[in-house]
């Protein structure tokens, strides 16, 4: 009897110290990834909605983000490092940084095999925060308002969101 007393002591314990105030946040769970843009003009006709498959990042000049949406068309989203990626920063196409890294929106069709290249807007970050599921990592989320000319002269309008996208 004594043996299940320490037992039970020894479980109850455990179960307390393994808790911790971390935990109060959700227990650390990142929020899903999230992408959605409209692209009109070009070959994407009157509207096209664009949605996240797959991604990943590079912030090792800048911060690049490389987007596969749901039609395979692959979307490069680069972030200069002037003004930082703070919340409420905005960011201009076309605008280069004291490395010479530039703010810019590059847009792949995959089934007309044709690059767009951003010509004038803006990318406004509206939040940057750490992610509690990576230590050192951030998630930053934005919005995008753009157009993007192709090497033949077409013309596309694109706007936009991402969301908790981790680097």
């Amino acid at each position: 009897m004594k043996n299940l007393k320490t037992l039970c002591i020894l479980l109850l314990s455990l179960s307390i110290i393994s808790c911790s105030s971390s935990d109060d946040d959700g227990g650390g769970v990142t929020s899903t990834a999230e992408y959605k843009a409209t692209m009109t003009g070009g070959p994407f006709g009157d509207k096209h909605t664009s949605t996240l498959v797959s991604y990943v990042t590079n912030a090792s000049k800048g911060l690049t983000i490389e987007i596969t949406d749901a039609n395979k068309n692959v979307i490069i989203i680069s972030l200069n490092t002037k003004g930082g990626f703070d919340s409420g920063v905005t960011k201009i196409i076309g605008e280069q940084d004291e490395m010479g890294n530039y703010t810019d929106i590059k847009l792949r069709h995959y089934t007309e095999g044709v690059t767009y290249f951003s010509n004038n807007g803006s990318i406004n970050i509206s939040s940057n925060k750490p992610n509690p599921s990576s230590e050192g990592g951030q998630l930053i989320s934005g919005s995008f308002s753009l157009e993007l000319t192709s090497t033949m002269g077409d013309l596309v309008s694109m706007t936009g969101t991402f969301n908790n996208i981790l680097y």
